[in-house]
C-alpha cells in the first residue's frame, strides 16, 4: 500500500514537473512551481527528486525514451517504406500533442541538452531512425530526389516537431548541415502518387 502510493506520488509529480517545463522550459520553472502545482509538502516531493535537475533528467530519460523507441518503428514496419514513414512521423506528432511528458522531455533536451544522460542527444536519437527510413524510402520509389537522408529526417522534425536540429559543432558542421539542407530543400518537386499512401479520415 504504501509502496503504490509512492508510485502514484512519483506520478504526480512527474506530470506537474512536465507541464511546468513544457510551458516555461528548464529555466523558467522552479521546484517551487511544481510543489504549488501538485499541492504536496517540499519533503513530499524531495522524497522522489532531489532536485530541479533530477527532476528533468527523469522527463527526458522516461518520455524521451518512448520517443526515440516509437521512432525507431518506421525502419522496422512492414508496410511500404515511405508509408511507414509517414505513419511514424504522423504518429509521433499525435504523441507529442496528447502527452505532456514528451513535449516536456523534448524541449528539455533542445533547450538543456546537458541534462540528457546519453551519449547520443534525444534529438539525434529520433533523427537517426528517420534517417534509415527516408533511406529506404528513398530505395524504394526515389520519391525524396535522392537527397541526403539525414537532411531529410532533419527537416521532418524540424516541420512536424518544431525542434530545430542541434546547434552544429562548428563552421564545418554548419557549412555541412546547410548544404544538406539546401539540397533537400531546393530540388526538383516531384508530386505525390495517387494513392500511395492510405491517407487519415
Amino acid at each position: 500500500m504504501v509502496q503504490q502510493r509512492a508510485v502514484r506520488t512519483r506520478e504526480q509529480v512527474l506530470d506537474a514537473a512536465a507541464e511546468e517545463f513544457a510551458a516555461h522550459g528548464y529555466t523558467g520553472t522552479t521546484l517551487l512551481d511544481v510543489i504549488q502545482r501538485t499541492g504536496m509538502t517540499k519533503g513530499a516531493l524531495y522524497g522522489h527528486f532531489s532536485s530541479k535537475e533530477e527532476l528533468a533528467t527523469a522527463l527526458i530519460e522516461e518520455a524521451g525514451g518512448e520517443l526515440s523507441t516509437r521512432a525507431a518503428r518506421a525502419a522496422e514496419a512492414d508496410a511500404a517504406a515511405v508509408c511507414a514513414l509517414r505513419e511514424t512521423v504522423l504518429g509521433l506528432a499525435r504523441h507529442l500533442r496528447e502527452d505532456t511528458r514528451a513535449r516536456s522531455a523534448l524541449r528539455l533536451a533542445v533547450e538543456s541538452p546537458h541534462l540528457d544522460r546519453h551519449d547520443l542527444g534525444l534529438v539525434q536519437r529520433i533523427c537517426l531512425p528517420l534517417t534509415r527510413a527516408v533511406t529506404q524510402a528513398q530505395g524504394g520509389d526515389g520519391s525524396t530526389g535522392g537527397h541526403p537522408p539525414q537532411a531529410v529526417a532533419r527537416l521532418l522534425v524540424a516541420v512536424f516537431f518544431g525542434v530545430p536540429h542541434p546547434v552544429p559543432r562548428d563552421d564545418a558542421d554548419a557549412a555541412r548541415q546547410f548544404d544538406d539542407l539546401w539540397a533537400a530543400l531546393s530540388g526538383p518537386a516531384k508530386k505525390p502518387r495517387p494513392g500511395a499512401c492510405p491517407r487519415e479520415q
